[in-house]
């Protein structure tokens, strides 16, 4: 009997209006940004390159459903432009075989390795992937966040939005809840 009472008041307890619960789809219920990533952009980038760093950053915002945002003019995300992949190797010693690299609350990069503008894109959501605590995934093609950025598939070279996967793999990491 005791278990019956037990067992019924955590459902009642558990279905109100308050409770929380673990969120598939981070869009499905918007969350709240309680502090926004205040970013500086390398003065090295161009207006263009800058505007496209940005839809990276609104990609984000938009697909983890207002739970992570951006604001310009701070130092807890900065963009470095780099000429040359060799000037990664203080902070990456394969330096070699990469084209950025993200660390700590920095992203470098290595602008002689991006071939076009929806690369450039594709590859700041990747790093920003990094940035906010995710690694690569490979079982799928349908991500941002693949070891290598020209695995990103045509569409979301052309069109900034964060996928279903890139978005749940968010939510994990940062354990995203929303009331039912």
């Amino acid at each position: 009997m005791f278990r019956r009472i037990l067992a019924l008041a955590f459902l009642l307890g558990s279905s109100g209006p308050g409770a929380r619960g673990a969120v598939d789809d981070p869009r499905e219920c918007p969350g709240v940004c309680e502090q926004p990533v205040a970013y500086t952009l390398d003065d090295g980038f161009d207006d263009a390159q800058r505007a496209l760093l940005e839809q990276a950053m609104h990609a984000w915002e938009r697909g983890t459903g207002g739970r992570v945002c951006f604001a310009p003019g701070g130092a807890d995300l900065v963009v470095h432009k780099l000429e040359r992949a060799e000037e990664l190797s203080p902070w990456d010693p394969d330096w070699a075989a990469h084209i950025a690299l993200s660390k700590g609350g920095h992203i470098w990069i290595v602008d002689s390795g991006i071939s076009d503008p929806g690369e450039l894109r594709a590859l700041g959501v990747h790093e920003i992937g990094h940035y906010l605590g995710l690694g690569h995934v490979e079982d799928t093609s349908l991500t941002y966040m693949h070891s290598r950025i020209d695995d990103t598939p045509e569409e979301l070279r052309k069109h900034a939005r964060l996928t279903e996967r890139d978005g749940r793999d968010f939510c994990a990491a940062h354990r995203c809840t929303c009331a039912f």
